[in-house]
């Protein structure tokens, strides 16, 4: 066929379709996609974020994941790129993942058995490529016909190795090989071949049965009539020592140089084996075959070739740097602080525990960040190749990190204000404040991206009634965003 691409269903003897090993490993990444997606979403993140955090784990699970059983190998690096802790991961997916795997096999199938019913009928160049493709079956690599008696088999002549006929062919091989039933110490041959050597082997001799009277001796002169009884003739027997005088000498000497001929003519052939060095390529090519059929990365919209460079390894760290949001930030201060309200110490220090690399970093970081407010020294050089020593995190993504910590804080401080500035106001308006301050979060937690949180904010003062509520809610907010971007440092 033109092009042949990996199947996802297989129709088996019953008429039923099962997913092939392929099917079934797409059928794993896209529910485990799908089960990341209602983790963010169930966490109130911005759709756009889902989708791309979904992009950056669909890109790499492509290029890292080959077969079914290493999904939950990576369940470390799915915890990074999410920004959630490998327990809070895991405990979704157990709860979640038949559910969701059920939901996403059902509608494969359902598409690929659409694909099945509405797709062209397939065109074949030759009667040859039909046939290979519709049986999946290829002729053995070295192997040629051959009659053994009234089997044909297929015989490496390289090896000896041989291939008995399988189907129909071995059923009327059976049917004419068959031996009449044996005594019970006779052994059923084990193949098609030894059925044939014991067919047509010669009868064993039958033994004759002892006495326990011996036999009376024959003498020598009984046994010669017995045998040559009809060749007797009663004529006197001349004995004759060498060739007789008419004959010549050489005749003897002819025949065994003749023979002596026939043997030297007689050469034995060396038998035609491939160089090492291509038996090697041949086992290397086949083992990489074997390799390549769990190998679905290739299926995925990607496609591989041995020439061209794998891409660089992605620091998962920097990537979740890149991703880490203001909201987080919020969360994780929020958190700090209902520890310490409590004073509950050990439970301060379990979760922390369950913490990603990346997450206890900013816990450490935001502290000295606190203390350099204070106008306390700190040694980030230091610091930095401390931590870094310590773990995966590098220098430059600590640096991110503090940098980061910097800005949350100043939109942490700026909501803080806000507060204060709202309880200045009315009770009516004070109730209004109730009511929109978690979209009033909500916005803010989009900074830097200043367009889109005054789009949010202008839906806020869309539905607050009266104009002088509407002027002081205003008002707050554009001296909340003027100190912000006063501050932020991009």
């Amino acid at each position: 066929m033109a092009e042949s691409s990996k199947k996802v269903l297989e129709k088996k003897g019953q008429g039923e379709y099962e997913f092939t090993a392929y099917g079934e490993f797409l059928s794993y990444f896209h529910a485990h996609i799908d089960i990341f997606k209602r983790l963010l979403k169930a966490k109130k993140m911005d759709p756009a974020k889902v989708d791309e955090v979904a992009k950056q784990i669909k890109s790499y699970m492509t290029g890292n994941i080959k077969k079914t059983d290493q999904f939950f190998e990576h369940l470390p690096q799915f915890a990074t790129i999410l920004g959630v802790s490998k327990e809070e991961v895991s405990a979704y997916l157990n709860s979640n993942f038949i559910e969701v795997l059920s939901k996403v096999q059902e509608k494969l199938k359902s598409q690929e058995l659409e694909k099945l019913e509405n797709a062209p009928a397939p065109t074949y160049t030759s009667i040859s490529e039909e046939i290979v493709e519709r049986l999946q079956v290829t002729h053995p690599k070295d192997f040629v016909f051959a009659q053994k008696g009234i089997l044909m088999v297929l015989e490496n002549p390289l090896t000896g190795e041989i291939i008995e006929p399988q189907g129909l062919m071995a059923a009327s091989a059976k049917a004419a090989l068959a031996m009449p039933a044996g005594t019970d110490s006779e052994k059923e041959p084990v193949s098609l071949t030894e059925a044939l050597a014991v067919a047509n082997a010669p009868p064993t001799p039958v033994a004759k049965k002892q006495s326990l009277i011996p036999e009376k001796d024959k003498s020598i002169l009984q046994e010669i009539v017995e045998t040559f009884g009809e060749n007797l003739t009663g004529e006197l027997l001349e004995v004759k020592i060498g060739p007789e005088v008419t004959e010549t000498p050489h005749v003897e000497s002819s025949s065994s140089a003749s023979s002596t001929k026939s043997n030297e003519e007689y050469e034995i052939e060396d038998l035609e084996f491939d160089d090492s060095t291509e038996s090697e390529k041949g086992s290397g090519s086949s083992t990489s075959g074997t390799d390549d059929h769990d190998d679905f990365s290739d299926d995925l919209g990607i496609e591989y070739e041995e020439e061209v460079p794998k891409p660089p390894a992605v620091d998962l760290n920097l990537v979740r740097l890149g991703n880490y949001s203001v909201k987080e930030f919020m969360d994780l201060v929020q958190t700090i602080t209902t520890y310490q309200t409590k004073g509950d110490q050990v439970g301060y220090q379990n979760w922390l525990r369950s913490l990603s690399e990346f997450d206890k970093a900013v816990v450490s970081l935001r502290t000295q960040v606190l203390k350099e407010q204070k106008n306390e020294m700190v040694d980030w050089n230091s610091l930095f190749q401390m931590t870094s020593s310590k773990s995966e995190l590098k220098p430059d993504v600590l640096k991110g990190i503090v940098k980061k910590i910097k800005n949350y804080q100043i939109v942490k401080l700026t909501l803080d204000r806000m507060i204060q500035e709202f309880k200045k106001g009315s009770p009516e308006f004070m109730q209004i404040v109730k009511m929109a301050w978690p979209h009033i979060q909500k916005s803010f937690y989009e900074v830097p991206n200043y367009p889109q949180v005054q789009n949010l904010l202008r839906g806020i003062l869309s539905r607050v009634n009266g104009e002088a509520h509407k002027k002081e809610f205003s008002k707050i907010f554009t001296m909340a965003l003027n100190f912000i971007q006063s501050k932020f440092q991009v």
